[in-house]
């Protein structure tokens, strides 16, 4: 059976267009994988230590049949292909991977928590996730993301080249 997954992507060190572009060929020839949608890229201020570039953010729409750890795990390998370290919490790194929803699933686990607990509060995974599934319902909170987007305060977030920039 397949889901669909939507995974957040977020970098602020070197070329995070190009990072970006590989890592959703890398996600789409995954096994019973299939990314299926790209958001427009946006620009948004770093969350934790300030003296860090922006970050480019964009979210993917897969169908899989992975099931979510195991798509995590190659998520994580697919970071670290990438140069991504764990050093600081927070801080400033090469490509990050957030699955922020996996079908209608709710998990929680000390790996993996669905949907993402901080969707709601963040305006750089919601524009991009509008973009591609402004009605994806968040099976918690029994929101659409375009209500959750509504409902934030739009801050320093801007689309970079709307339309198709991978």
């Amino acid at each position: 059976m397949r889901v669909e997954a939507l995974i957040a992507l977020g970098g602020n060190l070197g070329d995070v267009r190009a990072c970006f572009r590989a890592a959703r060929d890398e996600l789409h020839a995954l096994p019973d994988c299939k990314v299926v949608a790209s958001s427009s890229l946006y620009c948004s201020k770093a969350i934790g230590p300030e003296d860090q570039p922006d970050y480019l953010n964009g979210v993917l729409l897969m169908e899989t049949a992975l099931p979510p750890l195991q798509l995590l795990g190659h998520m994580q390998q697919i970071e670290a292909k990438h140069g991504r370290e764990r050093k600081q919490a927070w801080g400033a790194r090469t490509l990050d991977l957030d699955m922020i929803g996996y079908g209608d699933l709710n998990l929680d686990t000390p790996e993996l928590n669905l949907p993402h607990p901080e969707v709601a509060k963040r305006m750089f995974v919601l524009q991009p996730l509008c973009d591609i599934r402004p009605n994806w319902h968040h099976p918690r909170l029994r929101m659409t993301a375009s209500q959750m987007l509504e409902a934030l305060i739009l801050e320093g977030f801007k689309p970079l080249n709307k339309g198709n920039p991978w």
